[in-house]
């Protein structure tokens, strides 16, 4: 009889005991998440200067300074069918020198969704496209991560050129949505 008694003291006491192990209290909550759209660019500072300078050799046509030291890095998100473009213009009051013409061609490095170059530009207040297809994606804020910035000043008439002759243009890139 006391083994029966402390046989059901024990089950007794272990049901108590698991009972409370197995009281269990839940609360739930809500969370909403939202992705904004984001449509971010920078550059990576200014070109150097682009000098016409005496060719090699007399009777040579002037060779075409370039530069291609700087980035344009962005950020975009976009919906699942849009894309977004950088569009590159300058003043309405800024000109290359005399005798000459500003290209600018933009190059992504290639990493997924960065776009596609849309070639060579010849520069004017007109805003046109220098990198198009752009999808969701970041850059990177590292020196050579972006879109290649290649700026090229092209000596179109020798007999124009006027020495000493020395200008400056801003150049504006804009991430915009592409239509």
């Amino acid at each position: 009889m006391k083994t029966l008694k402390a046989l059901l003291v024990g089950v007794v006491s272990c049901l108590v005991i698991a009972g409370f192990a197995l009281a269990v209290s839940t609360a739930n909550q809500t969370v909403t998440m939202q992705v904004n759209a984001i449509c971010v660019v920078a550059v990576t500072g200014n070109p150097s200067t682009l000098s016409v300078s005496a060719p090699a050799t007399g009777g040579e046509t002037p060779s075409n300074p370039s530069s291609n030291t700087t980035y344009a890095q962005y950020t975009s998100t976009v919906g699942a069918s849009q894309n977004r473009k950088i569009t590159a213009a300058w003043g309405g009051s800024d000109a290359a020198p005399a005798g000459c013409s500003l290209k600018l061609t933009a190059t992504p490095s290639g990493g997924t969704n960065q776009g596609s170059s849309a070639g060579q530009i010849t520069m004017s207040s007109t805003a046109q496209d220098v990198v198009t297809t752009i999808k969701s994606c970041a850059t990177g804020t590292s020196a050579s991560n972006g879109a290649q910035l290649t700026y090229l000043l092209s000596v179109d008439t020798v007999t124009s050129l006027v020495a000493s002759e020395s200008k400056s243009a801003t150049v504006t890139l804009t991430l915009t949505d592409a239509a």
